[in-house]
């Protein structure tokens, strides 16, 4: 359970990462806890994807025990990927997000459990500086680039238009 203290610096957090998004022009709204939402989230929106769809992102403070991890803060990076999972397509998308994880340099995409297909990225910031603007913007723009990369590949196999072995040869060719 995170003490009142623990919420508030990461409130505070969020909302210096807010202005570096800000300053990049990206919109974004700050979400306060509540009883709807157990943590603070930070939401930004970036560039739609190809097919001209909205697209998020979501950072929130991963709550840790603050007796027992003092030195660092985990900053969960989570986007939903903007289409559904094609009925029957589980096993098959499964199958290719295991490969794809294989090749990302940061972060994994899953699978929750309300069948939504997601990236997540959780970055490590020690406890004791804050957000520096060029590294936080880069690791962003890595996490875009991901998306962008492999998710039309995803969709493809989702929406049952393709094979997952045929994207994996294809990506391995």
């Amino acid at each position: 359970m995170l003490t009142e203290l623990a919420h508030g610096r990461h409130l505070a957090q969020l909302g210096q990462l807010k202005e570096i998004l800000d300053e990049a022009e990206l919109a974004t709204n700050l979400l306060e806890k509540s009883e709807a939402i157990p943590l603070h989230v930070l939401m930004a929106a970036f560039q739609e994807d190809q097919k001209g769809r909205d697209r998020f992102l979501h950072f929130s403070f991963l709550p840790l025990n603050d007796e027992d991890i003092t030195a660092i803060q985990l900053l969960q990076i989570y986007s939903t990927l903007p289409f559904h999972l094609g009925t029957g397509a589980r096993a098959e998308v499964s199958s290719l997000l295991l490969e794809i994880n294989t090749r990302l340099p940061i972060g994994h995409f899953g699978i929750n459990e309300d069948g939504e297909i997601h990236y997540r990225y959780v970055y490590t910031l020690s406890a004791s500086r804050s957000f520096e603007s060029d590294e936080t913007l880069e690791i962003i723009t890595l996490f875009v680039y991901m998306c962008d990369m492999f998710a039309p590949y995803i969709e493809q196999v989702a929406a049952g238009e393709l094979q997952a072995e045929q994207v994996i040869q294809a990506l391995r060719g």
